[in-house]
């Protein structure tokens, strides 16, 4: 098994950790005082935990964290905040959406790199011992507690505000909305 690529696969994930703990923080900091402030420093806990195993795999594989890679996930995360500062200025209730769900997305793209290590470990000794199952069973419950928030967010920032929909002013067009409908 090439030890190269899975190295770098290894480090992309980590730095995605790196740009996603930064987001947790910073709307985590938002949300000061209220439930879910909690929910998302628990997670924050969670998931710096899994960074150390993840470090620790690539101390098998004779690999380190790359600086490259965590240098870019920062900046990354810096101009995604940015862009919601922006946004919060107009809408906080989109802004909080829009984290949230960078953060549902996140927390995908860990379940699919446990899905991928736990297929492979069979074939790859640095991996054997890891509860790759565990921690997918642990991905689902983190991304069901942010899908739920999400919702609860989309609900708050797509809610009445005082307008009406097409549905409500009589309109029988037809259009379902969907694209190329």
């Amino acid at each position: 098994m090439p030890a190269d690529a899975l190295r770098r696969y290894l480090q992309d994930h980590l730095a995605g950790s790196v740009a996603a703990l930064q987001l947790m923080a910073t709307l985590a900091d938002h949300e000061r005082g209220r439930p879910l402030e909690q929910k998302l420093r628990g997670l924050h806990y969670e998931v710096i935990e899994e960074q150390e195993r993840l470090k620790a795999i690539l101390a098998r594989l004779d690999g380190e964290e790359s600086s490259l890679k965590r240098a870019t996930a920062w900046l990354t995360e810096k101009l995604h905040r940015g862009r919601l500062a922006l946004v919060e200025r107009a809408d906080p209730a989109l802004a909080l959406l829009e984290g949230l769900e960078s953060l549902a997305l996140g927390l995908q793209g860990k379940l699919a790199l446990y899905r991928a290590l736990e297929d492979i470990a069979p074939d790859e000794p640095s991996l054997g011992g890891y509860p790759f199952a565990a921690l997918q069973a642990r991905t689902l419950i983190q991304h069901a507690m942010v899908e739920q928030e999400r919702m609860a967010a989309a609900r708050v920032a797509f809610g009445d505000r005082g307008g009406s929909s097409a549905a409500d002013s009589g309109d029988a067009s037809g259009d379902t909305g969907e694209w190329g409908a």
